[in-house]
């Protein structure tokens, strides 16, 4: 018989289900001109909380290119988010280019009532006697739960045994392993702590709900980006497997190869490659009716053709999925202006 928590219950910090639900990384929007856009900002939260259903998301991390974000920006764009989020849970990345901002933004994280703080591998620290001090300092500084990011050999990658003995000593509550379900599976058991342990891949959930109940998506892009209102496939596939209707859950899951297919051929594969996806990310973003913007300085725009080729395959992708273009406000003008 299949395993299920009521909904009434509430997962705790540390606890395997600290994550629960479906969660996504989410972009920055920016006018054009270059400045951030706030009122888009909440706007965009609003339709994440209102429209999707999403139980939390993530701000300014890599999708949201945080690398030109200033530190003011940041707190900004977090308490924007946090001030139009209803009831749902905003987490938010926190390193910086040194400690001392890091400290900053996580406390200002703790006080602003940031469900979590997520940390990656501080740049230029490689030894994990470094790296451990560096997430013990943040820990004791914020008092906020604290996620950490390991992305293997993409972002210098964290040791299993490191994460374990920060786990143990109640240090860290989740991890983020982009590494797959059995690199996951595996950090769980050298785990003695009950944290959550989460693969981010839209594409690998069914199976991870199957083969680990792992009911935290604690996605990159996909929920908002496959999803639209009426048109919930991910939540809808969750709810049949929460059932025990696996066939149906089977049959949603399926029912977005399409989209899926999509994805991987211009976000996942050119990622993987090493190159940025924010400009055709925005666009598809965009597309759904959000406030996207440009990308900023110094990456570049979709060229004219390549953005012309993404609308037809982005089109024929919903076309073939949900048998209608009514998704799009609008194709050729970006729907929502700040």
């Amino acid at each position: 018989m299949l395993r299920s928590m009521t909904r009434s219950a509430v997962p705790q910090r540390g606890s395997r289900n600290f994550l629960d639900g479906i969660w996504a990384s989410v972009p920055t929007p920016f006018r054009e001109d270059g400045g951030l856009d706030l009122p888009g900002v909440e706007h965009n939260v609003r339709r994440f909380h209102g429209d999707i259903g999403l139980d939390g998301i993530f701000c300014n991390g890599l999708v949201a290119e945080q690398w030109s974000l200033t530190t003011d920006e940041r707190k900004l764009i977090l308490e924007a988010s946090v001030a139009s989020a209803g009831g749902m849970k905003v987490g938010v990345v926190v390193n910086a280019q040194n400690l001392a901002e890091t400290l900053d933004l996580a406390t200002h994280a703790a006080r602003g009532g940031a469900h979590h703080i997520v940390l990656m591998r501080p740049a230029g620290l490689t030894q994990d006697d470094d790296v451990e001090r560096y997430i013990r300092t943040v820990a004791a500084a914020s008092g906020a739960p604290i996620v950490m990011f390991d992305g293997g050999a993409q972002t210098g990658g964290l040791s299993s045994a490191m994460l374990a003995r920060l786990a143990d000593d109640g240090q860290i509550h989740g991890v983020k392993c982009t590494r797959g379900g059995d690199a996951a599976e595996a950090l769980r058991a050298a785990c003695a702590a009950e944290i959550a342990i989460v693969d981010p891949y839209e594409s690998h959930w069914l199976s991870n709900l199957l083969r680990f109940d792992l009911r935290a998506l604690y996605a990159d892009p996909e929920p908002y980006l496959f999803q639209a209102p009426g048109q919930r496939l991910i939540a809808g596939y969750f709810a049949a497997y929460e059932t025990g209707d696996l066939a149906e859950a089977a049959r949603l899951f399926r029912a977005l190869e399409p989209i899926r297919s999509l994805y991987f051929r211009w976000i996942m594969a050119p990622l993987q490659g090493g190159r940025p996806v924010n400009a055709v990310l925005k666009r598809w973003f965009g597309h759904m009716g959000y406030a996207a913007g440009p990308v900023r300085a110094p990456l570049a725009p979709l060229s004219d053709e390549a953005a012309r080729c993404f609308d037809t395959e982005l089109r024929a992708a919903f076309r073939q999925v949900f048998d209608s273009d009514s998704v799009f406000p609008t194709m050729d003008v970006m729907a929502w202006k700040s």
